[in-house]
């Protein structure tokens, strides 16, 4: 049987009151196994930072719980959310948020410094670490020496330092070119299936859904399983755009045709001259 690492339980997160709220999570529950990638993904401003800043503990929710390894993260004070995030989660983020003053290697150690560990074994692990992540020939290197990819992999390797069961990345190869995001993105994949652990990534690169065990769609604060339901691209008849038919809001019935639209303003633009846009025949 699996082993359920990561949980969320119906989720809310709102900013804001009265006309101006804000449902930027509304009602998600999930649940990541030991091994599994899994991916959450949306248009931008659907709430997916906001959710995993929420699994992470970072962000407490408006309601709902969320439980690391049977263990209930929302209901707990600040220091005790720290230590768990320090020795238990691992982040990476899109802009790397390295320690511009220090080394590689010193970049890698230092969550240890803050969880307590000894420091021998934390720089036996960062050693380990570096020779793993292809980091040798950078171990002395200031970040501003290093490449994006160089860089990511040593954010990588800090979020490994404490041994954490669970990784929570937030576009991880967002600022890398291609060749280098796949290198991310199959490093992150090593660390699910043969260390073990649980990834969660927020991304808008498809390439990474062929790698993934789920992909998770968020929009409008809500979730729904890509892999459960596939989608389908039809393309806006009106200005040529590509619609996912999964989550589109738009579309109309005519000519016993079914087509979908971007915006209502296509749909609009559309049903004053169905004809002008009709495919040829």
């Amino acid at each position: 049987m699996a082993k359920e690492i990561l949980a969320a339980q119906n989720l809310i997160k709102h900013f804001g009151s009265g006309d101006a709220l804000v449902r930027a999570v509304d009602g998600v529950s999930l649940k990541v196994n030991k091994g599994d990638l899994v991916l959450i993904k949306g248009p931008s401003g659907s709430g997916k930072t906001t959710l995993l800043s929420m699994l992470g503990g970072l962000l407490k929710p408006t309601s709902g719980t969320v439980t690391l390894l049977d263990r209930e993260l929302t209901g707990r004070n600040e220091g005790e959310l720290a230590s768990m995030r320090s020795s238990e989660i691992g982040f990476v983020f899109q802009a790397y948020n390295l320690l511009s003053a220090i080394s590689v290697a010193e970049n890698i150690v230092f969550p240890a410094r803050l969880s307590g560990q000894s420091m021998e074994k934390a720089r036996e692990r960062a050693d380990h670490l570096i020779s793993r992540l292809d980091l040798s020939h950078r171990r002395d290197a200031r970040p501003d020496r290093l490449s994006g990819g160089e860089k990511q992999r040593v954010a990588v390797a800090r979020a490994l330092i404490n041994d954490p069961p669970i990784i929570l990345a937030d576009e991880p190869t967002g600022n890398l070119d291609s060749q280098r995001g796949l290198e991310v993105a199959m490093l992150l994949q090593e660390i699910a299936k043969e260390d073990g652990r649980a990834v969660v990534i927020v991304t808008h690169d498809e390439r990474i859904e062929d790698i993934a065990d789920h992909i998770l769609w968020l929009e409008d604060g809500r979730l729904r399983d890509r892999k459960a339901e596939p989608h389908e691209w039809a393309r806006d008849p009106v200005c040529g755009m590509r619609v996912d038919r999964w989550v589109a809001t738009s579309s109309v019935r005519y000519d016993d045709k079914e087509f979908v639209f971007c915006s209502e303003r296509c749909r609009e633009k559309f049903l004053t001259e169905p004809n002008k846009y009709l495919p040829a025949t």
